[in-house]
């Protein structure tokens, strides 16, 4: 645990994307805060943003939405967030509505190497066929990929007190970035890690996103 904490602190004073421009998340029109803890969202929704971030092969391209989400913990204690639990919520006007697990990092790396596809409800992997080895090439140019992708993820489950840490979330939106507006970024499970005492849940409205 206490390993986890120094990890935790080490990329809550750098950051925790690499190569991200640090804000103060408090700036940002998508955000909500209670408890000593503010949450807020940046989502990129020009194909021109993900160009720069990502370089010639983006989530965009194949419908994924990439989300820079800041933390920022004002208080003395540290924050365990199940990660598992967050979702991007979506109801547009007519539409039933939509929760969307975040994609992990392999995952976005697979469906832009292999140019999307449906937007299915499980991981999708490569099959296996008889007779035939793993295409070494392919999963060169995967394992590049996810090594691109991963500095800038966020795949932290702890806060460390007084600290502000950002990175990328990723969902399949399937191409429908008109319906961001419709969108919250929801947060329910939160605890401080010394009581154990939940936090109530967040809800980013995404509707105040300013568009870029």
């Amino acid at each position: 645990m206490l390993r986890r904490l120094l990890t935790a602190a080490l990329f809550g004073f750098a950051g925790v994307g690499a190569g991200l421009a640090q804000v103060d998340p408090a700036s940002l029109p998508s955000r909500d805060a209670h408890e000593g803890l503010l949450i807020a969202a940046d989502p990129y929704t020009d194909p021109t943003q993900y160009k720069a971030r990502f370089g010639k092969k983006t989530p965009y391209e194949v419908g994924i939405l990439a989300m820079d989400v800041y933390f920022r913990n004002d208080t003395d204690k540290p924050i365990r967030i199940d990660l598992e639990s967050i979702r991007l919520l979506l109801a547009p006007p007519d539409v039933e509505r939509q929760r969307f697990r975040a994609l992990s990092v392999e995952d976005v790396a697979d469906r832009i190497l292999h140019k999307g596809g449906p937007n299915p409800t499980t991981p999708r992997r490569p099959i296996s066929i008889p007779g035939r080895g793993p295409n070494k090439s392919r999963n060169k140019e995967l394992n590049e990929l996810v090594m691109a992708l991963r500095p800038g993820a966020f795949e932290m489950d702890i806060l460390p007190p007084r600290s502000s840490v950002h990175g990328f979330f990723f969902f399949d939106v399937n191409h429908r970035y008109d319906w961001l507006p419709y969108a919250k970024f929801y947060v329910p499970d939160l605890k401080f890690m010394d009581t154990k005492q939940p936090l109530l849940f967040f809800e980013v409205d995404l509707s105040t996103a300013r568009p870029r």
